[in-house]
């Protein structure tokens, strides 16, 4: 994400809040990609975009086609999977759920995991949220499974944020 792109989300999401805290949530946004796009032991990270994403502009014409171009580009990381469910996809269960993390700790040397996985809901203006329970972890990884599923392949994917960047935001 990128700095202007997530400058002018947040401070959309908080539109009352301070500068302070809007840079600090900006700071704090930024410094969690650094665990992806890192040289050394990256996470795997596997995104889901709607495509109504795409076209709701955050920050303006320029910030929107520059985030969707960077999008295209981290997608290319061998530890990123970025795919966009389609309108033509209809509605699957989950898409309009509002996003969630379903955050997976990996396994030890004997296949045991490290830790349960958690399903993290960003709150937003309020309390975040971090649910445990194997039901609703399964509920959560269920959606997801429907979700990708319904979804553009990486290629496609790459292909249709680089043409809605250059057709709806370029331009203006």
């Amino acid at each position: 994400m990128l700095e202007d792109y997530a400058r002018a989300l947040i401070g959309d999401l908080l539109h009352d809040g301070t500068p302070d805290e809007i840079e600090r949530r900006v700071e704090v946004r930024l410094e969690r990609q650094v665990v992806v796009t890192r040289k050394a032991s990256p996470l795997a990270l596997e995104l889901f975009l709607d495509e109504s994403a795409l076209h709701r502009m955050v920050g303006g014409p320029r910030v929107m086609a520059a985030q969707l171009r960077q999008l295209a580009e981290v997608s290319k990381l061998d530890n990123v999977t970025l795919r966009i469910h389609p309108h033509t996809a209809g509605f699957t269960r989950g898409i309009l759920h509002g996003s969630f993390v379903i955050l997976d700790f990996g396994t030890d040397s004997k296949g045991k995991p490290v830790e349960p996985p958690v399903v993290y809901l960003d709150g937003g203006m309020s309390s975040d949220l971090y649910m445990d329970k194997p039901e609703l972890v399964q509920r959560y990884a269920g959606m997801a499974d429907d979700i990708r599923r319904t979804t553009l392949d990486e290629k496609s994917t790459r292909d249709l944020l680089r043409q809605v960047a250059k057709e709806k935001y370029s331009d203006r």
